[in-house]
């Protein structure tokens, strides 16, 4: 199956969590605070080495272990390098934050934010791209190992022995699926709890997270998609919002009833009634994640599994704190008995992770670290960046050798930005290189690295002619000095020439073999 679901604005948010500007940020979904107290576990300590846990996840472990001492820790092991997938993750539109969210929560990237007015786009409704920061911090496992949280990395999977009608019923509580309902077109009476513990046994989905889901996507009063309300589409359900997702010319809830009234007998559509959106949607659900190795709400969210789908497109919801929603609803839904019980979390690991928890963005600033302009003028008068794009981070140019110097301009879009690294830099022969640093309101920094190879460079200089002046003197050694004891930078073309004694490193060595030559006590170098 390849449809999937492709939501941003959830319901249950808008309607609960909304009230001031922001106010649907998860708030409780603060850096995790380790608590003082760990036990020492040996057999826990083998479990937790013979899993192949970091040592910067095992203090969180620890403490949940200390509290929960039936509970199952998994570690699973996505095989993937950290940046890449915090790189896949950040590509604009498969992760959104709400506009009212802090500006460090958004993205400044191409496709995400209109430099010249200052303003985000509008990606789904009301949403708008997340920025790196809240992404890596929602991507970051070790924030969410904690009593409320970790029940984003349970495993969904329907289990007879755990999960009960009474469980249903906590979380549908207070709820427009507290009770009964009849289907409109059939006149049958069924029970909403009921029916989730029935969708539960054909998917092989769990009905605690079924009927979680549904609240949180429908919100205690119900949205017009869960009530057979959307206009042009009356009479037709999509409880889970699948194919929910704005375009140019319909609603989400449209889009959802769209798609709930196309056939399809595997999943019981079209979904003329609760009754067959639950069950069916349940299947679909089932079929379209749990089964395809995305059985927590955290794989759901990231697709870091290859379930037979590919990496990264498969995610159920675009909102990047969604899964740490939802799963408050979970743990608040379940009884003492319940959580007492052996639960298995199945927690990712990847590979090159920072050394701690990435920390979640707390500036008020915006990340508008761009150029709206950016002279590189040569000492002949020519600007090296007359096509200057700000999104292009990198630059190569080779000039001729009588360029001596450049000169770089900077101006960002905000004034509140600051720039470092412009002003007159001198050009060596060879290769040089040169960065230029532009650091947002917020703190986040954006590099604009240019390689300028001067002419008469590498390929005419001789070994020990450091500087590339065409002479081998004593400036050369104490360029080599200096560098080795940190004052000073070296191009790659530059320490190719200083490496006098081809051991492949530039040292003191290197230094001293320059001066035997330039005294006469060596004849060749």
């Amino acid at each position: 199956m390849k449809g999937f679901f492709r939501r941003a604005a959830v319901t249950f948010m808008s309607i609960v969590m909304l009230g001031t500007a922001g106010s649907n940020i998860p708030a409780a979904a603060e850096q995790v605070q380790l608590d003082p107290l760990t036990v020492s576990d040996t057999a826990f300590e083998d479990h937790m080495r013979s899993q192949g846990f970091p040592e910067s996840y095992k203090p969180y472990l620890r403490t949940m272990h200390s509290k929960h001492p039936k509970w199952v820790f998994t570690a699973q092991k996505t095989g993937l390098d950290w940046n890449t997938v915090l790189a896949e993750e950040c590509v604009v539109g498969r992760n959104l934050v709400h506009d009212g969210a802090p500006d460090s929560w958004k993205s400044c990237e191409k496709g995400a934010f209109d430099a010249p007015s200052g303003t985000w786009y509008g990606l789904d409704g009301t949403w708008v791209a997340a920025s790196e920061g809240i992404i890596a911090y929602y991507l970051d496992p070790r924030n969410f190992i904690n009593d409320d949280y970790i029940f984003m990395f349970e495993n969904q999977s329907y289990n007879k022995s755990v999960h009960n009608k009474s469980g249903v019923k906590a979380i549908l509580k207070g709820t427009f699926m507290s009770g009964d309902f009849t289907a409109p077109d059939t006149g049958v009476t069924y029970n909403y709890a009921q029916t989730f513990m029935d969708a539960a046994k054909r998917s092989g989905v769990s009905p605690y997270h079924l009927a979680s889901r549904c609240r949180y996507e429908q919100g205690v009063n119900g949205a017009p998609q869960s009530l057979g309300t959307v206009p042009g589409y009356e009479g037709y359900f999509n409880f889970f919002d699948i194919n929910a997702y704005y375009t140019s010319t319909m609603t989400a809830g449209e889009m959802a009833c769209k798609f709930a009234s196309t056939y399809d007998p595997t999943y019981l559509l079209p979904w003329t009634n609760q009754h067959k959106s639950i069950i069916g949607g349940a299947i679909y659900l089932g079929s379209g994640y749990i089964n395809r190795q995305q059985d927590t709400l955290y794989l759901q969210k990231f697709d870091v599994v290859d379930g037979g789908n590919g990496l990264y497109y498969h995610q159920y919801m675009t909102c990047v704190f969604g899964q740490a929603n939802e799963a408050v609803e979970m743990k608040n839904a379940y009884t003492s008995e319940v959580l007492s019980s052996a639960i298995e979390f199945k927690i990712p690991v990847y590979s090159n992770m920072p050394a701690s928890a990435c920390t979640k963005p707390s500036s008020t600033g915006d990340n508008n670290n761009l150029l709206t302009r950016f002279d590189a003028i040569t000492s002949d008068g020519v600007d090296l960046l007359a096509n200057f794009y700000r999104y292009t981070q990198e630059y190569s140019f080779t000039v001729d050798s009588g360029v001596s110097y450049v000169t770089f301009k900077c101006i960002p879009y905000s004034s509140a930005a600051s720039v470092s690294g412009a002003g007159k830099k001198t050009l060596e022969y060879g290769d040089n290189t040169f960065v230029v640093k532009v650091k947002a309101s917020s703190g986040v920094v954006r590099s604009y690295t240019l390689h300028i190879n001067r002419k008469g460079g590498s390929s005419s200089l001789k070994k020990g002619d450091v500087n590339g002046d065409g002479k081998i003197d004593v400036k050369d050694s104490l360029m080599v000095m200096n560098y080795t004891s940190g004052k000073q930078k070296l191009s790659s073309a530059q320490k190719k020439r200083a490496d006098v004694t081809g051991d492949g490193t530039v040292d003191v060595k290197d230094s001293l073999r320059i001066m035997q030559y330039v005294s006469g006590k060596i004849k060749k170098l």
